[in-house]
């Protein structure tokens, strides 16, 4: 370290963190209800403003999750986490140097890229998944197995920590009507044929009684409208008999697995990991073929104590496999052994510059 280091960068060399300690977190805004759910970890997340706005539609900003337009003096960081593989992990890099090119200013901590989305299939996927690869990080992680692996990684070199649901917010409630209608909740979502199944929800649903939520914004603005705020869409989902999905390229909807909690049966097309999580006939139905999706829907319509049979397991399935704690708990592992495994890592690069030659 030389006499240019700033008091920052040697700060970040010195500090020693315990497990069980509050750790300081440089992200960015990203998904509103995950990192709403992220920051019941405990720490504190100090959000940099780039390219996204908090929308607050989805979820009041916690008061653990400071946006930030700089990087604040004062604060000693621990880890930086990017959710997107984007131009962000480049912003990251430059936010961890104060002076381009100076190592001797650069805050010593890792960077955690956590990966939320697949390989675009509109363009060249070998040529996404070789530029994935190519960014430096300190550690991946992937929100699950089926998505770690459309990147090209397996267990030993990355982390998969899957969705957690606060199902004490997101619950049924008997007094609510359960109309029967078939629920989407999507955004933009016209003009997201390729990824969420416009078109084989209008094939699928034509003449029977549905409900769309989600923010329509430019030509397709009037075609659907976002919920208020949380407390609107947990009584959307409770005044629905069933959910229905046609994700064609998502690992999984947020809004699945919310649906799934308030207790609503499950309709939905059997892609990505969708499979892993509804067992068809159990906590709920699910097909690749338009014929039999429409038929699933009709059912439902028809049979409400099916319905209800299902959406309590489906309740069930969220509670055992997607709680909260359990998410909770596998972010603080994963922030912690990040940070020891990177802190190892300098302990023994700095004892071999050390060395005398």
């Amino acid at each position: 370290m030389t006499a240019n280091a700033t008091r920052r960068s040697i700060r970040s060399l010195m500090r020693k963190t315990k497990r069980g300690e509050s750790l300081n977190i440089l992200t960015f805004p990203t998904h509103e209800r995950y990192e709403e759910n992220l920051c019941k970890t405990g720490h504190h997340f100090y959000s940099f403003r780039y390219g996204k706005e908090w929308d607050s539609a989805y979820a009041a900003v916690p008061s653990n999750y400071h946006i930030v337009n700089s990087i604040p003096e004062s604060v000693d960081f621990d880890l930086v986490l990017s959710h997107t593989s984007c131009n962000r992990l480049e912003v990251a890099h430059n936010l961890l140097s104060e002076t381009t090119g100076s190592p001797t200013n650069k805050m010593s901590i890792p960077l955690l890229r956590h990966c939320h989305v697949l390989p675009d299939v509109r363009f060249d996927t070998k040529q996404e998944i070789s530029s994935f690869g190519s960014i430096p990080v300190d550690c991946n992680s992937f929100i699950s197995n089926f998505n770690r692996e459309a990147w090209g990684y397996e267990e030993d070199n990355a982390r998969v920590i899957e969705h957690g649901v606060d199902t004490e917010f997101w619950t049924p409630d008997t007094e609510s009507s359960n109309a029967p209608l078939c629920l989407s909740v999507v955004n933009e979502w016209p003009s997201r044929d390729w990824c969420c199944g416009f078109g084989l929800w209008k094939k699928t649903t034509q003449g029977l009684p549905t409900g769309v939520w989600g923010k329509c914004t430019g030509a397709n603005a009037g075609f659907s409208e976002a919920a208020r705020d949380r407390e609107h869409l947990r009584q959307i989902y409770r005044n629905s008999r069933i959910f229905y999905n046609t994700s064609l390229h998502s690992p999984v909807p947020t809004v699945l697995l919310e649906a799934m909690a308030c207790g609503c049966a499950v309709v939905s097309t059997a892609t990505c990991m969708i499979p892993e999580i509804i067992e068809h006939g159990k906590n709920g139905l699910i097909s690749n073929d338009p014929n039999e999706l429409r038929g699933f829907l009709e059912i439902l319509l028809k049979d409400k104590d099916l319905a209800n049979k299902l959406g309590q397991e489906a309740r069930k399935t969220i509670c055992e496999k997607y709680n909260l704690q359990s998410f909770v708990d596998n972010w603080n592992n994963l922030f912690y052994n990040t940070i020891e495994n990177y802190t190892d890592v300098m302990e023994v690069s700095n004892e071999n510059i050390s060395q005398p030659i």
